[in-house]
């Protein structure tokens, strides 16, 4: 398996697994938690995702689970929303109708549901995984890059809110200063 990336995602009936050389697997258990997520979240080659796809309409109606994952796999880690969005879709699909699959799509649900900016379902898929497995790094990683999104919204949120109040208070103390003044 020749790859420019330093550790391979392998897809195995049963679990998504790293795998690489000793040397690789210790360098990245070296990374800041963050970068676990993060290294899922860099986009295939526009090649690599063509190869996907077209193993994907090759099998045309008679889909394999396993093809329907890999492309779906493919699709989320694309920087474009319409494919992140069909990724979410076919794993949703896979999650729904092969329950022996559910633990392997649940953090690609998580992913894909995180970068469409879904945080309230990332983290429910997020946390369904981590009540089964509590050690995955890459589950726990995500898990703070979408406590870190919610926060960040929750604080503009407020700031809009403010300003909003603000603007409202302004706006009622010079009507109600027109009124005073009507009154004289």
């Amino acid at each position: 398996m020749g790859s420019s990336l330093p550790c391979r995602l392998l897809f195995f009936q049963r679990v998504t697994v790293l795998a690489g050389t000793p040397a690789e697997l210790a360098m990245l258990r070296s990374l800041p938690r963050a970068t676990y997520a993060n290294s899922t979240l860099s986009p295939l080659k526009p090649a690599e995702l063509q190869v996907l796809r077209a193993q994907y309409e090759k099998e045309g109606e008679h889909v394999g689970v396993q093809t329907k994952f890999n492309f779906a796999w493919g699709l989320i880690k694309s920087n474009v929303r319409q494919e992140q969005q069909e990724g979410v879709r076919l794993l949703s699909d896979i999650f729904r109708t092969s329950p022996e699959r559910r633990r392997e799509c649940l953090y690609y649900l998580a992913l894909g549901n995180y970068k469409l900016g879904n945080y309230a379902e990332a983290r429910r898929y997020n946390d369904l995984l981590l009540d089964k497995e509590p050690a995955n790094l890459q589950a726990s990683s995500l898990r703070g890059l979408i406590d870190d999104k919610v926060a960040k919204e929750g604080m503009m949120g407020v700031a809009i809110l403010s300003g909003v109040a603000i603007a409202a208070g302004v706006v009622g103390g010079m009507i109600f200063k027109g009124v005073g003044n009507r009154k004289r």
